[in-house]
Protein backbone atom coordinates (compact mmCIF):
# COMPACT_ATOMS: atom_id res chain seq x y z
CA UNK A 1 0.00 0.00 0.00
CA UNK A 2 0.87 3.61 -1.05
CA UNK A 3 -0.38 7.13 0.09
CA UNK A 4 0.18 9.80 -2.21
CA UNK A 5 -0.09 13.74 -1.94
CA UNK A 6 -0.62 14.82 -5.00
CA UNK A 7 -1.40 18.30 -3.87
CA UNK A 8 0.61 20.42 -0.99
CA UNK A 9 -3.06 21.18 0.15
CA UNK A 10 -5.47 17.56 -0.55
CA UNK A 11 -9.25 17.97 0.00
CA UNK A 12 -9.84 14.37 -1.52
CA UNK A 13 -9.39 11.05 -0.11
CA UNK A 14 -9.13 9.10 -3.51
CA UNK A 15 -8.22 4.92 -3.70
CA UNK A 16 -6.82 2.94 -6.55
CA UNK A 17 -7.06 -0.69 -6.77
CA UNK A 18 -4.56 -2.19 -8.52
CA UNK A 19 -5.10 -5.94 -10.42
CA UNK A 20 -3.39 -7.31 -13.20
CA UNK A 21 -3.86 -3.98 -15.26
CA UNK A 22 -0.93 -3.22 -17.67
CA UNK A 23 1.88 -1.11 -15.57
CA UNK A 24 2.10 1.74 -18.17
CA UNK A 25 -1.69 2.29 -17.88
CA UNK A 26 -1.94 2.48 -13.91
CA UNK A 27 1.57 4.80 -14.54
CA UNK A 28 -0.16 6.82 -16.86
CA UNK A 29 -3.30 6.83 -14.62
CA UNK A 30 -1.10 8.32 -11.47
CA UNK A 31 0.44 10.85 -13.80
CA UNK A 32 -3.10 12.29 -15.01
CA UNK A 33 -3.75 12.93 -11.40
CA UNK A 34 -0.48 15.34 -10.59
CA UNK A 35 -1.33 18.60 -9.12
CA UNK A 36 -5.17 17.14 -8.15
CA UNK A 37 -5.74 18.11 -4.77
CA UNK A 38 -5.86 14.70 -3.35
CA UNK A 39 -4.04 12.04 -1.03
CA UNK A 40 -4.02 9.07 -3.95
CA UNK A 41 -4.18 5.61 -1.40
CA UNK A 42 -2.61 2.99 -3.92
CA UNK A 43 -3.68 -0.73 -2.62
CA UNK A 44 -4.36 -3.95 -4.05
CA UNK A 45 -7.54 -5.18 -5.37
CA UNK A 46 -9.07 -8.16 -4.61
CA UNK A 47 -10.36 -10.79 -7.51
CA UNK A 48 -13.70 -11.08 -7.68
CA UNK A 49 -14.26 -8.96 -4.77
CA UNK A 50 -14.50 -5.33 -5.62
CA UNK A 51 -17.16 -4.14 -2.59
CA UNK A 52 -14.76 -5.64 -0.27
CA UNK A 53 -11.84 -3.89 -2.08
CA UNK A 54 -13.97 -0.53 -2.10
CA UNK A 55 -14.85 -0.52 1.03
CA UNK A 56 -10.88 -0.98 2.10
CA UNK A 57 -10.38 1.83 -0.24
CA UNK A 58 -12.94 4.02 1.44
CA UNK A 59 -11.63 3.44 5.20
CA UNK A 60 -8.19 5.08 3.88
CA UNK A 61 -7.45 8.62 5.56
CA UNK A 62 -9.87 11.01 7.07
CA UNK A 63 -10.69 13.80 4.72
CA UNK A 64 -14.30 14.41 4.65
CA UNK A 65 -15.02 13.99 0.80
CA UNK A 66 -13.55 10.50 -0.87
CA UNK A 67 -13.32 9.57 -4.50
CA UNK A 68 -11.78 6.35 -6.50
CA UNK A 69 -9.83 6.12 -9.70
CA UNK A 70 -9.51 3.38 -12.00
CA UNK A 71 -6.23 2.26 -13.15
CA UNK A 72 -6.74 1.80 -16.72
CA UNK A 73 -8.47 4.88 -16.97
CA UNK A 74 -7.03 8.76 -17.37
CA UNK A 75 -8.67 12.14 -15.05
CA UNK A 76 -8.64 15.27 -15.50
CA UNK A 77 -6.99 16.50 -12.61
CA UNK A 78 -8.50 20.35 -12.63
CA UNK A 79 -11.86 18.33 -12.04
CA UNK A 80 -11.17 17.23 -8.73
CA UNK A 81 -11.24 20.83 -7.03
CA UNK A 82 -14.21 21.65 -9.39
CA UNK A 83 -16.19 18.88 -7.96
CA UNK A 84 -14.54 19.90 -4.19
CA UNK A 85 -15.70 23.46 -4.72
CA UNK A 86 -19.25 22.61 -5.99
CA UNK A 87 -19.92 20.27 -2.93
CA UNK A 88 -18.55 22.85 -0.74
CA UNK A 89 -20.94 25.54 -2.49
CA UNK A 90 -23.81 23.20 -2.00
CA UNK A 91 -24.24 21.40 1.43
CA UNK A 92 -27.10 19.55 1.20
CA UNK A 93 -24.90 18.10 -1.97
CA UNK A 94 -23.43 14.63 -1.41
CA UNK A 95 -22.13 13.58 -4.44
CA UNK A 96 -21.11 15.73 -7.00
CA UNK A 97 -19.54 13.60 -10.81
CA UNK A 98 -18.50 14.67 -14.28
CA UNK A 99 -19.08 13.71 -17.77
CA UNK A 100 -16.64 11.58 -19.02
CA UNK A 101 -14.61 10.98 -22.87
CA UNK A 102 -14.17 7.18 -23.70
CA UNK A 103 -11.41 6.43 -25.22
CA UNK A 104 -9.92 2.56 -27.41
CA UNK A 105 -7.47 0.20 -25.66
CA UNK A 106 -4.52 2.68 -27.30
CA UNK A 107 -5.83 5.72 -25.50
CA UNK A 108 -7.22 7.29 -29.11
CA UNK A 109 -10.48 9.39 -28.19
CA UNK A 110 -13.93 7.96 -29.12
CA UNK A 111 -16.44 10.01 -27.92
CA UNK A 112 -17.72 11.64 -25.23
CA UNK A 113 -21.00 10.62 -22.94
CA UNK A 114 -22.95 13.55 -21.51
CA UNK A 115 -24.66 12.34 -18.42
CA UNK A 116 -26.94 15.10 -17.18
CA UNK A 117 -28.66 13.30 -13.81
CA UNK A 118 -31.48 11.34 -13.84
CA UNK A 119 -32.60 9.61 -10.66
CA UNK A 120 -34.89 6.96 -12.88
CA UNK A 121 -31.66 6.67 -14.93
CA UNK A 122 -29.49 6.37 -11.75
CA UNK A 123 -31.82 3.29 -10.82
CA UNK A 124 -31.65 1.76 -13.93
CA UNK A 125 -27.78 1.92 -15.64
CA UNK A 126 -24.85 1.23 -13.92
CA UNK A 127 -23.19 3.32 -16.44
CA UNK A 128 -25.44 6.29 -15.44
CA UNK A 129 -23.60 7.95 -12.88
CA UNK A 130 -19.92 7.09 -14.29
CA UNK A 131 -17.37 10.20 -14.73
CA UNK A 132 -15.46 11.55 -11.75
CA UNK A 133 -17.44 10.93 -8.78
CA UNK A 134 -16.93 12.45 -5.23
CA UNK A 135 -18.66 11.92 -2.58
CA UNK A 136 -19.28 12.91 1.25
CA UNK A 137 -17.02 10.69 3.39
CA UNK A 138 -20.23 10.53 5.85
CA UNK A 139 -22.60 9.75 3.48
CA UNK A 140 -20.43 6.52 2.22
CA UNK A 141 -20.01 5.44 5.75
CA UNK A 142 -23.76 4.98 6.53
CA UNK A 143 -24.27 3.10 3.72
CA UNK A 144 -21.18 1.30 2.80
CA UNK A 145 -21.75 -2.25 4.51
CA UNK A 146 -24.83 -2.95 1.75
CA UNK A 147 -22.40 -2.75 -0.70
CA UNK A 148 -19.23 -5.24 0.49
CA UNK A 149 -20.40 -8.16 -0.81
CA UNK A 150 -21.37 -6.77 -4.32
CA UNK A 151 -19.19 -7.84 -7.39
CA UNK A 152 -18.76 -6.39 -9.94
CA UNK A 153 -21.54 -3.64 -9.90
CA UNK A 154 -20.72 -2.10 -6.46
CA UNK A 155 -20.34 1.16 -7.20
CA UNK A 156 -23.52 1.55 -8.68
CA UNK A 157 -25.35 0.48 -6.05
CA UNK A 158 -23.15 2.43 -3.55
CA UNK A 159 -23.46 5.67 -5.29
CA UNK A 160 -27.43 4.83 -5.40
CA UNK A 161 -27.68 4.95 -1.87
CA UNK A 162 -25.37 8.02 -1.36
CA UNK A 163 -27.51 10.22 -3.76
CA UNK A 164 -30.80 8.93 -1.39
CA UNK A 165 -29.04 11.05 1.13
CA UNK A 166 -28.98 14.23 -0.58
CA UNK A 167 -28.62 16.20 -4.06
CA UNK A 168 -26.53 15.02 -6.40
CA UNK A 169 -24.66 17.77 -8.29
CA UNK A 170 -23.66 16.82 -12.32
CA UNK A 171 -20.75 19.08 -13.67
CA UNK A 172 -21.05 19.14 -17.59
CA UNK A 173 -17.05 19.00 -17.69
CA UNK A 174 -15.03 15.86 -18.72
CA UNK A 175 -13.25 14.84 -15.49
CA UNK A 176 -12.37 11.12 -16.84
CA UNK A 177 -11.50 9.55 -20.00
CA UNK A 178 -12.89 5.79 -19.84
CA UNK A 179 -10.42 3.48 -21.61
CA UNK A 180 -12.56 0.40 -23.31
CA UNK A 181 -11.09 -2.97 -23.68
CA UNK A 182 -12.07 -6.44 -23.45
CA UNK A 183 -10.80 -7.14 -19.59
CA UNK A 184 -13.10 -4.12 -18.01
CA UNK A 185 -14.75 -5.30 -14.60
CA UNK A 186 -17.85 -4.82 -15.51
CA UNK A 187 -18.01 -7.03 -18.46
CA UNK A 188 -17.92 -10.17 -15.99
CA UNK A 189 -21.23 -8.87 -14.51
CA UNK A 190 -23.98 -11.23 -14.61
CA UNK A 191 -27.88 -10.37 -14.51
CA UNK A 192 -28.00 -11.48 -11.13
CA UNK A 193 -26.13 -8.95 -9.57
CA UNK A 194 -27.64 -6.66 -11.37
CA UNK A 195 -31.06 -7.63 -10.59
CA UNK A 196 -30.25 -7.77 -6.73
CA UNK A 197 -29.23 -4.54 -7.28
CA UNK A 198 -32.50 -3.29 -8.89
CA UNK A 199 -34.71 -5.05 -6.16
CA UNK A 200 -32.45 -3.32 -3.63
CA UNK A 201 -32.43 0.51 -5.11
CA UNK A 202 -36.44 -0.11 -5.52
CA UNK A 203 -37.07 -1.70 -2.48
CA UNK A 204 -35.39 0.74 -0.08
CA UNK A 205 -36.98 3.96 1.13
CA UNK A 206 -35.96 6.93 1.78
CA UNK A 207 -36.86 8.70 4.94
CA UNK A 208 -34.63 12.23 4.59
CA UNK A 209 -37.01 13.22 1.55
Amino acid sequence: MQTIDMHPSPRIDVHLLTLDEPAEWREACIESLEGAPIRLHVLPGLPGRIGEARAAGYARGTLPLVSFVDPDDLYEASAFAQLADALDACPQAVLAYTDEALMDEAGRPLGLRRLAYSAFQHAHSASHVHGLIVMRRAAVETVLAATTDIHPLADWLLTRLVAWRGAVLHLPIVGRHWRQHPRQVHRTADLAVARRIRHTIESATNPWR
